[in-house]
């Protein structure tokens, strides 16, 4: 073993005089040998063996005798045909894509005096290995595992609080979006030369990227194709927070490019494509709601119908049909009467429970690697059955197993048939024990829970704005809700939003007008120990019901 460590210590170390290397492209010597791992091919009565991996300026040396393995790792610069180490410098003599040549003095060493010759496995396999092994150090730098961050950049350490982008082919995993579609840059296919780009970008509410940004590189030439593709993206199932509002985000990609797995995949390509020129394939795949069940939409709507049977007369049971476009983001975008029941206000409860029918799973073009819209007909039968106004019941009814019900505690809410329309714990109660059109609930949250404004079948509406401990008061027919910014509006009894939140503050109603600001502060009135606040703006203005400036 001694013999072994002095062999290394003098393998290392010493060099001859410099020799001239052959006449080759310092560029050229340069690309080859960055990021390429190389074997020392020693005498076969041998028992050692090293291994050089040269990439992003350390060189690091493994060295294997008797399956005990020593590392040297150092810094390097090259300059020409010379690589320039913290004590030496060493003398390239021949460099290919897959076999470096240096020129040592082996006064002690047994194994002759020609050059060590350093090779990889220059197989397509062998290739494909090498690229792999590259691959996963690159991956594993922490700059490339942020994912989805919000727009400000600031990570999202949950991701189980939001529905990540997803992309139509590629799911959540957009890095395979740019290896199938990239044209490796030719001068650096031709040379070998693997490495990788990370690219940022912006992803609007539309799931489209709005700008880009590469945060590091190996070559330009990688940066300029993968900003072609960024450009290029199809959109995506945009961000969307826990309450199901679409977001914008930030999103980071790490793209590898590997020459022979690209030379594969355009092989693979070829095959695919001659192929379909031989065959009738369908690359497209239907949109779908809820798990594809193909009754879960005439029971969705069954389920929200509520009638009164009498309407049919003497008929047992009329039908109607309908068509529902279904746009690329899964969102029912308009919903027609394709052959009316004969009864327009049963036409029109259908059309309504379509139009507020939860997102589905957009139709797919493979081929293109798109989200597309698609159309839907869907027959309804109406049946002159008292049960049905017993099955479809409105009226949820709150439940806790707390000993009473009382603010904050959690609570579900069950229809008249007893099925649970709202699961337990998803909100708090918020003074709304019965619910016939619309109720109060408050968000499962420790502190700061916001009122959230549902109707009969769940479904939420907008938050509704904190008066007294509670939801805004009923005046003039009107109550104050908010969106997500904080931002103030007002909606009716029912539920529809009669002026859209854009008000910084805003009073109730009172003689046909209210009192609203764009901007201003909310400041804490002096010795209230923070229980009582006012509004303090210089742009106060008023508008009647239809958001109409009124200048007296």
């Amino acid at each position: 073993m001694k013999y072994f460590l002095s062999i290394l210590f003098i393998f290392s170390l010493n060099l001859v005089s410099p020799l001239l290397a052959q006449d080759k492209n310092s560029a050229d010597m340069s690309a080859l040998l960055e990021n390429k791992i190389w074997k020392v091919q020693l005498p076969k009565d041998k028992h050692y063996a090293m291994e050089m991996e040269f990439r992003s300026a350390g060189w690091k040396q493994t060295f294997l005798y008797d399956e005990k393995q020593t590392e040297i790792c150092d810094s390097y610069s090259l300059h020409g045909d010379t690589i320039k180490s913290f004590q030496k410098n060493y003398i390239i003599q021949e460099l290919t894509d897959s076999t470096l040549v240096l020129q040592y003095l082996p006064e002690s060493l047994t194994i002759g005096v020609t050059p060590v010759r350093c090779t990889t496995d220059n197989s397509v396999q062998g290739q494909r290995q090498n690229e792999e092994r590259l691959d996963s150090i690159w991956r594993k730098e922490d700059i490339w595992n942020k994912g989805v961050a919000k727009i400000t950049g600031e990570p999202i350490k949950d991701l189980s609080m939001i529905e990540p982008p997803r992309w139509a082919v590629w799911d959540y995993d957009l890095t395979k979006y740019y290896v199938s579609q990239m044209k490796y840059p030719e001068e650096l296919l031709k040379k070998n030369v693997a490495g990788y780009s990370v690219v940022m970008f912006a992803l609007d509410t539309l799931g489209l990227p709005r700008w880009n940004t590469i945060l590091t590189t190996i070559h330009e030439d990688f940066d300029k194709e993968v900003i072609r593709l960024t450009k290029e993206l199809p959109h995506c199932l945009p961000c969307r927070n826990k309450n199901g509002k679409r977001m914008e985000c930030l999103y980071t990609v790490y793209v590898p490019f590997l020459p022979q797995h690209y030379r594969d995949r355009v092989k693979a390509d070829s095959i695919r494509e001659e192929e379909l020129k031989q065959s009738l394939v369908e690359w497209e795949s239907g949109s779908y709601f809820q798990k594809g069940n193909p009754y879960a939409i005439t029971s969705y709507i069954n389920e929200h119908l509520r009638y009164n049977p009498k309407m049919l007369g003497n008929k047992k049971q009329i039908r109607g049909i309908y068509t529902m476009q279904i746009d690329s983001y899964g969102e029912v975008s308009e919903a027609k009467t394709m052959r009316s029941c004969g009864i327009p206000e049963l036409d029109s409860m259908v059309l309504q429970i379509m139009k507020g029918m939860p997102r589905w799973t957009p139709a797919i073009n493979y081929w293109k690697g798109e989200y597309q819209n698609s159309v839907w007909t869907v027959p309804v039968l109406f049946k002159n059955d008292t049960s049905v106004l017993i099955r479809y019941g409105a009226t949820l009814t709150a439940h806790t197993t707390e000993p009473y019900l009382e603010v904050g505690v959690p609570v579900c809410y069950l229809n008249e048939r007893g099925d649970t329309i709202v699961p337990y714990g998803k909100y708090r109660y918020c003074q709304t024990d019965t619910i016939k059109e619309l109720g109060f609930v408050y968000e499962n949250k420790p502190k700061d829970a916001r009122i959230i404004c549902i109707n009969n079948t769940g479904k939420e509406l907008f938050y509704v704005f904190k008066y007294d401990n509670g939801p805004d008061y009923i005046q003039e027919g009107l109550f104050r809700i908010m969106d997500e910014n904080g931002l103030i509006g007002f909606a009716d009894s029912l539920g529809n939003v009669i002026i859209r939140p854009q008000f910084k503050f805003a009073y109730p109603f009172k003689g046909g007008k209210t009192k609203v600001t764009l901007e201003g502060e909310q400041k804490e009135v002096p010795k209230s120990e923070g229980e009582k606040h006012y509004w303090e703006s210089g742009t106060w203005f008023y508008v009647d019901k239809r958001n109409k400036h009124l200048t007296d």
